[in-house]
């Protein structure tokens, strides 16, 4: 099925959307009026991303290991939260596990 030139799929996630209304809006078609037919609020098509910033997590994480190697995750997660530090266990623990 084919709509204004665009091979039409079902669509699910939220940045597929994003993509399918880009298309629709450079056809000429309303910002408005894409999102009403994708179904997707327009305040979720505009909402842009914030960047996660964790180098300053990884450095101060590497440096808590590097001098206490033998400490695990929830020991440098309180000390880290000691210091003034203000990353929650999850976040610093994604890092801690991936990096």
């Amino acid at each position: 099925m084919m709509r204004l030139g665009i091979p039409w799929k079902k669509v699910r996630r939220p940045d597929d959307k994003r993509q399918v209304i880009e298309l629709l809006v450079q056809e000429n078609v309303s910002e408005r009026q894409a999102c009403k037919l994708v179904d997707l609020p327009r305040s979720s098509f505009r909402y842009k991303r914030k960047v996660k910033d964790d180098i300053s997590l990884m450095e101060a994480l590497e440096e808590l290991i590097k001098k206490h190697p033998s400490i695990g995750f929830w020991k440098c997660y309180h000390r880290l939260r000691r210091k003034g530090h203000p990353w929650n266990h999850k976040r610093l623990y994604q890092v801690y596990k991936y990096g």
